[in-house]
């Protein structure tokens, strides 16, 4: 297991919702999530990355946006939504490939990190970010201890 730690500003994503998702591989790879990934993938630039952004309530019930990052609110096209993701700090993990499943690959790392210690999950936003040629980024939002 490796991960970075990164700084993120704020960034807004517009895209598509799907509500009550966790953030893991079983929601990354629901049915709805993979068919919204594809219909923002059919309307973006070919060389668009598509973000999967886990949004909990105070309940710690999470929704996804399921889109890509705009320059403001203004560029989220009629019709989408929108989620403003904070500036942050972020434990970054990339797929070391002991899985057959990129995403699920990554989630394990981030469990794994979470378990031993460390990293501790803030509660804040999550996201993956997948590319075109299907690399994916986790990104788990973290306390700074």
């Amino acid at each position: 297991m490796t991960f970075r730690l990164v700084a993120r500003p704020s960034m807004v994503f517009g895209g598509l919702v799907v509500p009550g998702v966790d953030p893991g591989p079983e929601g990354s790879a629901s049915d709805l999530v993979v068919f919204l990934r594809e219909r923002i993938r059919e309307r973006e630039p070919e060389d668009a990355d598509v973000y999967t952004v886990y949004v909990p309530d105070q309940r710690g019930v999470c929704n996804v946006v399921v889109g890509v990052p705009r320059g403001n609110v203004d560029d989220v096209p009629i019709g989408d939504v929108f989620v403003t993701v904070p500036s942050g700090a972020f434990a970054v993990f990339t797929p070391s490939m002991t899985l057959p499943d990129r995403a699920e690959d990554a989630w394990a790392q981030a469990d794994e990190a979470i378990a031993d210690g460390s990293i501790v999950r803030a509660g804040g936003v999550e996201f993956e970010c997948l590319s075109p040629d299907g690399n994916v980024e986790i990104f788990v939002s973290v306390l700074l201890q």
